[in-house]
């Protein structure tokens, strides 16, 4: 978060001393409705919201890294107003902040890095903040479609690009992040409810392009295919608003472009390997 724990200490003192004068100034033994239903009934807060994905073949690596930053985002308590920070949250992905090499997305392309693995747990927080009614003040989409979320509905982080919101609600909110070596959960527990569902449309398709690689490791003539290639697609995302089970409302909140990916082929150029046998 990118306020300080001692910010919030002394925001939440403040929030108990003014319920607690406006309860003595009323003359009422019950907190004054704006102030103290969620101090008087703090233990009554509910599940508002709760998003999981699907991490159980993933390399060790990347699952480590997935569950040591969910335990470091479990139990973020944001008042009214605070903004949440994956960055600040979770820290540097570094080896010195415990991080290990995985699969990550960088300029189009699965390479290893440092943190392979977190972008999962920020998409996963995303859509349970989605939600949950919360404000987001800053997304990306990845430079390719990921796997465990639909498109337009992914969180990008790096070094250079966080992923924040802000509670805008009436009460505070708790966000509780926990794995088990399969899935990863996140909830959001508050006071406030709303009925709202996530829609992702392909509103186009990017075929991918073939390339020819020259290697000389192969019998001349030979063709091996290196990388199958995917498409890409253009995307937007919507949040469908529901009262007493109806459509009240739906807001696009976003369009994204993610890149196809090159189907490699690559082709013999060495005429002193003999070409393989055809099998019978």
């Amino acid at each position: 978060m990118k306020r300080k724990a001692t910010i919030r200490v002394f925001k939440l003192r403040l929030f108990i001393l003014i319920a607690l004068a406006a309860t003595a100034a009323s003359g009422v033994l019950g907190m004054t409705e704006k102030y103290g239903a969620d101090i008087a009934n703090a233990h009554e807060s509910k599940l508002m919201a709760h998003f999981t994905t699907y991490y159980g073949e993933s390399s060790e690596s990347r699952k480590y890294n997935i569950e040591l930053a969910a335990r470091k985002i479990d139990g973020t308590i944001l008042y009214p107003e605070d903004e949440f920070s994956f960055n600040d949250t979770v820290g540097r992905r570094t080896e010195a902040n415990g991080f290990k090499n995985a699969l990550i997305i960088q300029d189009g392309a699965f390479v290893e890095g440092i943190g392979g693995g977190v972008c999962q747990v920020s998409s996963t927080v995303y859509n349970c903040a989605l939600l949950s009614g919360l404000t987001i003040s800053h997304v990306r989409p990845h430079s390719l479609p990921v796997s465990y979320v639909a498109p337009s509905f992914d969180a990008m982080v790096s070094s250079e690009n966080d992923f924040c919101f802000v509670n805008t609600l009436s009460g505070p909110i708790t966000l509780k992040v926990k794995t088990d070596g399969k899935y990863i959960r996140a909830e959001m527990y508050g006071f406030d409810t709303v009925s709202v569902r996530r829609r992702s449309e392909t509103v186009e398709v990017l075929p991918f392009e073939t390339e020819y690689k020259d290697d000389d490791t192969l019998p001349l003539g030979e063709e091996k295919i290196d990388a199958y290639g995917k498409d890409g697609l253009k995307s937007e995302g919507y949040l469908d608003f529901f009262e007493d089970g109806k459509l009240i409302n739906s807001v696009l909140i976003r369009r994204d472009t993610y890149l196809p990916q090159k189907r490699i082929i690559l082709k013999g150029t060495n005429p002193d390997i003999a070409p393989a046998e055809p099998q019978q």
